[in-house]
């Protein structure tokens, strides 16, 4: 399963963030990478934290933060991102934050589904409240990109399933919204720390557009057969997602 959750915004002004940070978690586990965010529920917490609707990383501690990041690392999920450097966006996309954004997505889900060949249908969750766009030319653009765009005809590209969902339903997007900011963060704040937790769990870098990881896959030992099967090129295993719930 894909779990897609973003950090930062698409807008150009002088308030605007520097960075927008697209996250995936690729994940065989999803009761273990859920429990995440139960565990810290289970817990004493300060008042504040009870009466919020979901735990994000913009409003947790730095404890939390690290306790939810380390407790991915211990699940069998790996993270794939992309961050787009919103000074280099050509101004005739600034006004058009759809088309940047289906894009930024679109590359992302690409790069994943042609990396892990999925053995049966790719379950993509999305947050309901991605920037808002027209959900069905989103789930479209996803489509054809994951299926037409860029591919050989040997891959075999099952068309994936988007599911949108709200967050504060689905404890596994307020897991990938924590790796977002910790991702972010890096970026924003040139603070790698949070990032550095995650880093071994890292299989997809693509960097938008600068950097000597533009368009990779990272850590390429994570690509291992366990129930999924990569393509060819790396050490191979596919994605069953017939026997996840």
């Amino acid at each position: 399963m894909i779990y897609l959750d973003e950090s930062g915004d698409l807008g150009f002004g002088p308030r605007s963030s520097k960075y927008f940070v697209l996250a995936a978690i690729i994940t065989r586990e999803p009761d273990k990478t859920s429990k995440c965010i139960k565990k810290i529920r289970q817990q004493k917490l300060p008042k504040k934290y009870k009466t919020i609707p979901e735990l994000k990383f913009h409003n947790s501690s730095q404890t939390i933060r690290a306790r939810v990041l380390d407790c991915v690392t211990r699940t069998d999920t790996d993270i794939a991102y992309v961050v787009l450097r919103k000074h280099q966006v050509y101004e005739r996309l600034k006004d058009k934050q759809s088309t940047l954004y289906n894009y930024i997505c679109g590359s992302l889900i690409t790069k994943i589904v042609t990396t892990y060949q999925f053995d049966g249908v790719a379950k993509i969750f999305v947050d309901k409240s991605l920037y808002g766009f027209e959900r069905e030319h989103f789930d479209n653009y996803l489509t054809w990109k994951a299926c037409l765009c860029n591919h050989s005809e040997e891959l075999n590209i099952v068309p994936p399933e988007i599911v949108h969902i709200d967050s504060r339903q689905d404890r596994c997007i307020q897991v990938v919204d924590f790796v977002a900011g910790a991702i972010s963060h890096k970026y924003s704040m040139d603070d790698p720390s949070y990032y550095n937790t995650i880093e071994p769990r890292i299989s997809i870098l693509m960097d938008f557009f600068e950097g000597k990881d533009k368009n990779c896959v990272v850590n390429p030992s994570l690509l291992r057969p366990i129930r999924l099967r990569a393509a060819s090129s790396f050490s191979g295993r596919t994605y069953n997602t017939t026997n996840t719930k």
